[in-house]
C-alpha cells in the first residue's frame, strides 16, 4: 500500500558518529526498502574536546559496507567527504552519491555546521546487511 510519511515522523536510532531517523523501513510501517535522513555533526579538531554528539556517540564512524545491495545518498545540507575504494571525495548539497554492493565505505563531516544526508537502500532491514570495519575513525 502507498505511504505518505508526514515530516517530523520516523524511529530515532542511536548509531556511531551520527544521529539517525529510520523514515521507512519494515520495522517503520512493512515497507521493503529503507529511506534514513542521517546527521553526522562536525568532526572536533584534533587535540580538543569534540562537541556532544547525536546519538551519544563519542566519535566519526568508521568505514562499513551493506552486503548485497546498494545505497544511495543524496547531500542535504552542509560539507564533507565520501570515502571508498581509496579515494577521498569532497560532497555538499545537491550531490548524489551511488555505493556498490559489498563496497568498504563512510560519509565524514569536514565542515563547520551539520552534513545532512537522505540514505536509501533497497531492503527492508538494513542492520542485517551491514557490516561495520575495522579503520580510522579519528
Amino acid at each position: 500500500m502507498t505511504a505518505v510519511i508526514p515530516a517530523g515522523s520516523g524511529r530515532r536510532l542511536a548509531l556511531p558518529g551520527r544521529s539517525a531517523i529510520e523514515l521507512a523501513s519494515a520495522a517503520e510501517g512493512g515497507h521493503g526498502v529503507t529511506v534514513r535522513l542521517v546527521t553526522i555533526p562536525p568532526e572536533g579538531e584534533p587535540g580538543k574536546p569534540e562537541r556532544a554528539r547525536p546519538g551519544g556517540a563519542a566519535r566519526p564512524r568508521g568505514p562499513h559496507r551493506h552486503d548485497g545491495c546498494e545505497e544511495v545518498i543524496v547531500i542535504q545540507a552542509g560539507n564533507g567527504t565520501f570515502e571508498a575504494g581509496g579515494r577521498a571525495v569532497p560532497v555538499g548539497p545537491g550531490d548524489v552519491i551511488v555505493v556498490s554492493p559489498g563496497e568498504p565505505h563512510r560519509t565524514r563531516n569536514t565542515g563547520t555546521g551539520d552534513l545532512v544526508s537522505l540514505c536509501f537502500f533497497p531492503v527492508p532491514d538494513l542492520a542485517a546487511v551491514t557490516t561495520e570495519l575495522p579503520g580510522p575513525a579519528r
